[in-house]
């Protein structure tokens, strides 16, 4: 399993991250993700043979949400 941290705007309201989260948690391939609203952070581990990160980017941009950073490891 691989590690991925997105770094977004902070949001505003735990009902955001909730989708967020939710939307992410569909995507074939997702271990867990963790949504920090506060801090603007989204932490995923997912399986890099099944989950191209691209799908998980997407959602943050169909949500509205830029996304300023991305750390892989």
């Amino acid at each position: 399993m691989e590690k991925a941290l997105f770094l977004i705007e902070p949001l505003e309201c735990n009902g955001c991250a909730k989708k967020i989260a939710n939307q992410i948690n569909a995507l074939k391939g997702i271990e867990f993700v963790k949504v920090f609203p506060q801090l603007g952070k989204i932490l995923i581990s997912f399986d890099s043979k099944e989950l191209i990160l691209y799908k998980v980017e997407d959602i943050l941009l169909q949500t509205g949400h830029h996304i300023y950073s991305k750390i892989t490891a």
